[in-house]
C-alpha cells in the first residue's frame, strides 16, 4: 500500500446491534492489523485479461491469469510480445496492487482449454482438435503441428519470426472477425468456434477446466491483508458491434459451476437473415445473465454473492435511433423492459441490485462524456473537459482494430446517442426514479485497463508502455486506431481492510472511484448538517469521522428527513491528496450536478470548480516536465445554494491533474525523434521515411493530434471520478452507508469487528 493519510478512530463499544445480512463475514479469515473502521483506499482492478482470452491469444499473448497476478503484486515481470509475436520485453509493474480480478472471456473456455492444453493437467485432446484449423488460429496464425508454440517459444523461420507484422496483424483481425461474426448480427450468439460445434473435442469438459484453473488461480494469489484476489469472467456480448461487455465479479471463492455466457444470452441462435424477418431478430437478453446469477449464486444457499459491471458505454450507444431513425440495437444501457410499469419497476429494480457500479475509464476511452473541439458541441454536455481520451469510432470492433482498421473518420458527436456516456445514463436514471419509483442508473463509479496482456495494475504514462493486446499494439503508436486507446485506469474502494469480504462490500455500497492511470486519494461526503466546515481540512482523521457522523460519503444516498429537519441546503466535504508516487500536482477538483426538473421533465447538468482552478499549468515542450503551479492537497466544504429539495439530484467529484505529456507522445520523441507537440511533425515524420523507412512505418499514426481525422492529445490531465452522491425527494439513508459510532461489535473469527450501519 501507499503512503497515505493516517486515519483512524477509536470506537467505544458501549452496547450490540445488528449487523446488515450483506455486511457478514463469508470467509474464516482474522481482523486485519491495518482494520481501520474509517476506511481505506485500496486500489485495484475489476477489468483484466490474460491469454486465456481469445482475442489475446490470437494476438499470441503468452500471459496466465497466475502470472498476472504475480505481476500485480510486484513479484514477477510479464513477458511481453513485439510485432512478429516473439518475446523480447518484459514488463514489470511500478508499485504493488491492493487487489484485483481475472476477467478473461468465457465464451470460448472450451476452445482456450483445447488449444492451449499445455496450460491445464486434464484436458488431454486428439490430434485432430489440437492440430485444427480453429487452433492454429488461436495460437497464432503461422502455428504448425510439431513446432513449438507461440509467445517468444522458437518457431521455424518459414513459418514464423520472418512472417511480416502486418500481415500477422491482419490474420490476427480475421481470427478475431471468425470467432465473433456469428454474433454480429442482433441475435449475437457469438457461437462456438467448428471444433466444439461438430464435437471434435469435449469442448463443456475443456471450458469447465479452464473456469477451475481460473479459480485456482486467485485462490491461490489471495493473501488477506495484503493482496486480495476475486474469481471474475466476462460476458461479452456484442450485437451488431454494440458493445454489450459485463464484467463478473464473484464476492469469494462459492461461485456458478460454469459461466454464463453472451452465447446463454442469446434469443435466437444464429437466424438466417435470407429466410428469418428482420422484426423477428432480437437482440441478446441481460435479463438471462442476471437471472441466472440470481439462481446459481444468490439463492444457491451457499454464500455466494456477485455483482457485474458494464464497460465502454462509449461504445456501446446501439444502432439506430438518431434523428427519428428505429432503433435496431438498443445501447448497453437499454429502457428498463416490460409491457407494464409494474414490469419495467421490477426489471428497473433488478438492474440497480445486480449492477451496482460502471466503469467509467479504460484503455478503449473515456465513457463519462464526449466533447469533441473539432466540431466545438458535445454529446448533451458543453462541458469541454470531455474531450478527454475520446475514440473516434462509435462501435467495440473498430476500436479493436477489426480488419486491420477502425478508427475511422471523425465522428460528429451527432453520430453518438446520448445514452453512450456515463453521466447522460445518470441524470436519465433520475427520470426514471420519478417514472417507476426506482433508479437502474444507480451508478457507482470505477475504472480498469481491459489490458489483454496480462499487466495487472500497470498504467504508465512513459516510453515504457507497449501496449495492451498482443501484437495488435506492441507499437503503440503505428495505427491510428491503436494510438487513440490509453494505458488505462484503477478502481479503488474504500473498505476497512484489504480482504474479500470488505473489498466487495465497498463495491456493493459504491464506495469508489475511478482513476485514469495515476493514485490520488479522494475523499468525498455530502450532509445537511452544519457540522461539514474547511476547518476538517486540517485534520483527517476528524474529516472522515465527521463525515460519515454526519452525512455519507460517495455512493451514498442524502437523507430527505435531514434536509426537512434541518431545513438546510446540502454541504458537500471533500478532499484529495496528489499521487505520491508520479508527484504531479493537483490542478482543480469539481462537483458535477446532474438533476431532473418536474416540472419541464428535463434533465440538466452543471460543472462547478470547487477547489483551485485553471493555472496555466503545462509541459516543457522541450522536456516533457510539467510546469507551472498546483497542489499537493485540495479540500474543502461547498455548499449547494441552487438545491431544490423537489428535484432529484446527483453529485460527483472530479478530480484533475496539472497536465502531462502523454504516454504517445514519449515514445514519438523518446524512440523516433519525431515531436508531436512541433509544428513540424509532418516534417519530422516525412524525414524519418527517408532515412529510416521501417522505424517511420512503426511511428506513422505520432503526429495525430486535437485536429486530426484521428483525435490523439498529445497532452493530458489525469483525473479521478468519484461515484455519485444522490438526492431523492422522499428517500432516507442507505442502510450500509455510514459508519455508527460506540454501537456494538460483530465477531468474526474470535475477533471484534466494527461494521457500517445507519446512524
Amino acid at each position: 500500500m501507499l503512503a497515505r493519510p493516517t486515519l483512524i478512530l477509536t470506537l467505544l463499544l458501549t452496547g450490540a446491534w445488528a449487523t446488515p445480512a450483506r455486511l457478514a463475514a463469508t470467509e474464516p479469515v482474522d481482523r486485519c492489523g491495518h482494520y481501520d473502521p474509517l476506511r481505506q483506499p485500496y486500489f485495484g482492478t475489476t477489468h483484466l485479461h490474460t491469454g486465456f482470452s481469445f482475442d489475446a491469444a490470437i494476438r499470441f499473448v503468452p500471459s496466465t491469469p497466475r502470472e498476472a497476478y504475480l505481476f500485480a503484486k510486484g513479484k514477477a515481470p510479464l513477458p511481453g510480445v513485439n510485432p512478429w509475436g516473439i518475446v523480447d520485453r518484459a514488463y514489470e509493474i511500478d508499485r504493488p496492487l491492493d487487489w484485483g480480478v481475472v476477467t478473461d472471456h468465457s465464451e470460448h473456455f472450451g476452445e482456450i482449454g483445447i488449444c492451449k492444453s499445455e496450460h491445464f493437467k486434464d484436458i488431454h485432446p486428439p490430434d485432430s482438435a489440437r492440430y485444427s484449423l480453429d487452433c492454429q488460429l488461436i495460437n497464432g496464425f503461422y502455428w504448425q503441428p510439431g513446432e513449438p508454440g507461440p509467445g517468444g517459444i522458437p518457431v521455424a523461420a518459414e513459418g514464423g519470426s520472418n512472417t511480416p507484422p502486418a500481415f500477422k496483424r491482419t490474420q490476427a483481425s480475421n481470427a478475431f472477425t471468425i470467432l465473433v461474426g456469428a454474433g454480429l448480427a442482433p441475435g449475437s450468439k457469438n457461437a462456438r468456434m467448428p471444433l466444439c460445434e461438430s464435437g471434435a473435442a469435449d469442448c463443456d469438459a475443456s471450458s469447465l477446466s479452464v473456469w477451475k484453473e481460473i479459480q485456482h488461480a486467485a485462490h491461490d494469489a489471495y493473501e488477506p491483508c495484503a493482496f486480495t484476489s476475486f474469481v471474475g469472467y466476462e460476458a461479452a456480448s456484442t450485437p451488431s458491434g454494440t458493445n454489450w461487455h459485463r464484467n463478473v465479479i464473484f464476492r469469494n471463492e462459492h461461485v456458478v459451476a460454469r459461466p454464463i455466457t453472451a452465447i446463454d444470452m442469446a434469443e435466437v441462435e444464429n437466424p438466417d437473415p435470407n429466410t428469418v424477418p428482420m422484426e423477428w431478430f432480437r437482440t441478446p437478453a441481460v435479463e438471462k445473465l442476471w437471472n441466472g446469477l440470481r439462481e446459481q449464486c444468490l439463492d444457491a444457499g451457499n454464500g455466494c454473492d456477485v455483482l457485474t459491471i458494464p464497460h465502454n458505454s462509449n461504445l456501446g450507444g446501439g444502432v439506430g435511433g438518431l434523428n427519428g431513425a428505429p432503433v435496431l440495437v438498443p445501447p448497453l444501457f437499454f429502457d428498463p423492459r416490460g409491457r407494464t410499469t409494474e414490469e419495467r419497476r421490477k426489471d428497473a429494480a433488478a438492474r440497480q441490485q445486480m449492477e451496482p457500479l460502471v466503469e467509467i475509464f479504460q484503455d478503449k476511452g473515456s465513457s463519462e462524456c464526449r466533447f469533441d473541439p473539432r466540431f466545438n458541441t458535445g454529446v448533451g454536455t458543453t462541458d469541454e473537459l470531455c474531450s478527454f481520451e475520446i475514440l473516434d469510432t462509435t462501435t467495440l470492433l473498430g476500436a479493436s482494430g477489426v480488419g486491420g482498421g477502425g478508427g475511422g473518420a471523425p465522428v460528429s458527436p451527432k453520430g453518438f446517442t446520448e445514452r453512450a456516456f456515463v453521466r447522460n445514463v445518470l441524470k436519465d436514471g433520475l427520470q426514471y426514479q420519478q417514472e417507476l419509483g426506482v433508479n437502474p442508473f444507480k451508478l457507482g463509479i470505477v475504472a480498469a485497463s481491459d489490458s489483454h496482456n496480462g499487466t495487472m495494475g500497470w498504467h504508465p504514462e512513459n516510453a515504457t508502455y507497449g501496449g495492451h493486446e498482443g501484437i495488435q499494439d506492441a507499437i503503440p503508436v503505428t495505427e491510428n486506431n491503436d494510438i487513440q486507446n490509453n494505458s488505462g485506469g484503477h478502481s479503488v474502494a474504500w473498505a476497512e481492510e484489504n480482504t474479500r469480504d470488505a473489498i466487495f462490500d465497498a463495491l456493493q455500497r459504491r464506495e469508489t472511484y475511478g482513476t485514469s492511470g495515476t493514485r490520488p486519494i479522494v475523499r468525498f461526503f455530502a450532509g445537511f448538517g452544519k457540522d461539514f466546515d474547511g476547518a476538517l481540512c486540517n485534520d483527517p482523521e476528524k474529516l472522515a469521522s465527521t463525515g460519515y457522523r454526519s452525512g455519507v460519503p460517495m455512493g451514498g444516498d442524502l437523507d430527505q428527513a435531514s434536509s426537512s429537519r434541518q431545513g438546510g441546503k446540502p454541504r458537500f466535504l471533500f478532499a484529495a491528496w496528489k499521487d505520491d508516487f508520479i508527484k504531479t500536482p493537483l490542478q482543480r477538483v469539481q462537483v458535477i450536478k446532474g438533476w431532473y426538473d418536474p416540472k419541464t421533465q428535463q434533465t440538466f447538468e452543471k460543472v462547478i470548480d470547487v477547489a483551485g482552478g485553471p493555472n496555466g499549468a503545462w509541459v516543457d515542450p522541450n522536456t516533457c516536465e510539467p510546469t507551472g503551479p498546483g497542489h499537493e492537497k485540495l479540500c474543502g466544504v461547498w455548499t449547494d445554494d441552487a438545491f431544490d429539495a423537489a428535484q432529484p439530484a446527483f453529485y460527483y467529484l472530479r478530480v484533475l491533474e496539472n497536465p502531462v505529456c502523454r504516454y504517445s507522445t514519449h515514445i514519438c520523441r523518446e524512440t523516433y525523434g519525431i515531436d508531436p507537440l512541433s509544428t513540424s511533425c509532418a516534417n519530422q515524420l516525412l524525414a524519418l521515411q527517408s532515412s529510416d523507412p521501417v522505424k517511420a512505418a512503426q511511428a506513422a499514426a505520432c503526429c495525430n493530434n486535437e485536429t486530426t481525422a484521428y483525435f490523439v492529445q498529445p497532452v493530458i490531465q489525469e483525473r479521478a471520478w468519484t461515484s455519485p452522491i444522490w438526492f431523492t425527494p422522499g428517500a432516507g439513508a442507505r442502510d450500509d452507508q455510514a459508519l455508527v459510532f460506540g454501537a456494538g461489535a460483530a465477531l468474526r473469527g474470535g475477533r471484534c469487528l466494527l461494521y457500517a450501519l445507519a446512524g
